[in-house]
């Protein structure tokens, strides 16, 4: 879940490239125990079926922003959840959201919004390229494929950060091993695990049967993190949604809320921007890397991405 998340060039970028060089960053193991931090909730009992991904051909950018070939150290985080028997309701959103950006990907990729990594792969696999990046009918499009345990795959970064916030998107992924969607919050300063880090969206498993969240913290020098998990299927199309908070973090899957955590210690404070991403494996504990299972082609595709701030 954790891939070197590249960025633009600029002060720290040394340090930053020497603390990210081992992968997509640090993957956690799934958690075996309890956790007083958050709280997953108990899915409904039904649920509508999304509507089919869309097909797209669309051709890959020709320039992108340079990026790092940066990656991140072996994961030494602790992840736990609990399973709580709350009945997922409706409730109503005490926050007043304000529109702050996003992107509906009509045309072609907006450069003055997102760059392309052009870098190392994920967890230290293969390369990330903005070939394989596209853009076509309304849908963004991350295509990776593997190559004799190598491979190529890519992502996006939005170019403004902020504090807090309502975050929200439409996606899918296709079937295939030793790939994952990564589509998550990033801090702005580059100082990872201190500034945290915050993953909307990961199904790392190769039917896309369970999609996860984590809330990244550190202690003293060391990631930690809490977490949430909901079964489906996302090879389908589903909406996610963070809603980012001094006093909580809450996720939604289509609309009900599925984890949360008000503990303060474990809340990032820090800037975040978004980034989306399709890191390829193997990542201990995590996910496994390509086999001769795996499609030529594997696709992450996001319909809409929308951002909000609190007033």
């Amino acid at each position: 879940m954790f891939s070197p998340r590249p960025r633009a060039l600029g002060a720290g970028l040394v340090v930053a490239l020497a603390a990210l060089l081992t992968g997509c960053g640090n993957a956690p193991e799934l958690p075996t125990g309890p956790v007083p931090q958050g709280q997953v909730l108990a899915a409904p009992t039904t649920t509508a079926a999304p509507t089919p991904a869309p097909t797209t051909t669309a051709a890959a950018p020709t320039t992108t922003t340079p990026r790092s070939t940066t990656s991140r150290p072996p994961r030494t985080s602790t992840t736990e959840r609990t399973p709580v028997a709350v009945p997922a309701a409706a409730e109503a959103d005490p926050v007043a959201w304000r529109p702050a950006g996003g992107d509906e990907f009509g045309g072609a990729l907006n450069k003055g919004t997102w760059s392309a990594y052009d870098s190392g792969g994920g967890f230290g696999n293969g390369l990330r390229k903005p070939d394989a990046v596209s853009q076509a009918n309304g849908i963004l499009t991350i295509t990776g494929t593997a190559h004799e345990g190598d491979g190529v795959s890519g992502g996006v970064r939005y170019a403004d950060g902020q504090l807090y916030g309502r975050y929200e998107f439409r996606a899918r992924t296709d079937r295939g091993k030793g790939f994952s969607a990564a589509i998550l919050l990033w801090p702005d300063s580059e100082q990872w695990p201190r500034d945290g880090e915050l993953d909307i969206m990961e199904a790392p498993t190769p039917n896309r049967d369970v999609a996860h969240t984590f809330v990244h913290y550190a202690v003293g020098d060391s990631d930690r993190s809490v977490h949430g998990a909901h079964p489906g299927d996302y090879t389908r199309w589903h909406t996610f949604r963070m809603d980012w908070l001094p006093d909580r973090i809450t996720w939604y899957v289509d609309g009900v809320k599925r984890f949360e955590t008000t503990d303060r210690t474990v809340i990032p404070t820090k800037p975040m921007h978004p980034t989306i991403q399709l890191d390829q494996g193997p990542k201990a504990n995590w996910m496994d890397g390509p086999d001769e299972s795996t499609p030529a082609e594997v696709k992450l595709q996001v319909d809409w991405f929308r951002i909000y701030e609190a007033p």
